[in-house]
């Protein structure tokens, strides 16, 4: 029997318009057909048969963090046109690959890293004990795979 492995790919999303602390609302979904469309583009109808098992399974506002599922081998196809990609929903954005992960498990493990990290480098911004707690809840805050 063969089982299917999985690759988590942990993007970043940045749009052009917005400042790097202003949360943005994009759908999963939205991400999910815009992903489908450019793999099509790019590598014709067989890269997108080959991403049958593409998911958009979290994405943050406020920190911009997005995983993506897919299956290994033709995560390949992702990966690469990632840096090519230029909108989120309907805005100007940028894409940055962070990590590329066999289990779901590493991925959360990267992202309470990187979350920490930024946690560190933004507490300074905020005034006062609330806003601090506010923001750390709204950057920590993931919900269950």
């Amino acid at each position: 029997m063969v089982r299917i492995k999985n690759r988590y790919i942990l993007v970043q999303i940045r749009c052009n318009n917005r400042s790097d602390s202003e949360p943005v609302s994009i759908q999963s979904s939205a991400i999910y057909r815009y992903l489908a469309e450019q793999v099509e583009r790019y590598y014709g109808e067989f890269g997108s048969a080959s991403l049958l098992f593409l998911r958009v399974i979290y994405f943050n506002a406020k920190t911009h963090l997005c995983i993506i599922q897919t299956m290994h081998g033709p995560h390949r196809y992702i990966t690469s046109i990632l840096p090519l990609l230029t909108l989120a929903g309907s805005e100007p954005a940028r894409y940055r690959t962070l990590y590329v992960g066999a289990t779901l498990q590493q991925c959360h493990k990267f992202i309470v890293k990187y979350q920490q990290r930024y946690i560190n480098k933004n507490i300074g911004d905020y005034r006062g004990q609330v806003q601090k707690q506010k923001m750390i809840e709204d950057v920590t805050k993931i919900r269950q795979f």
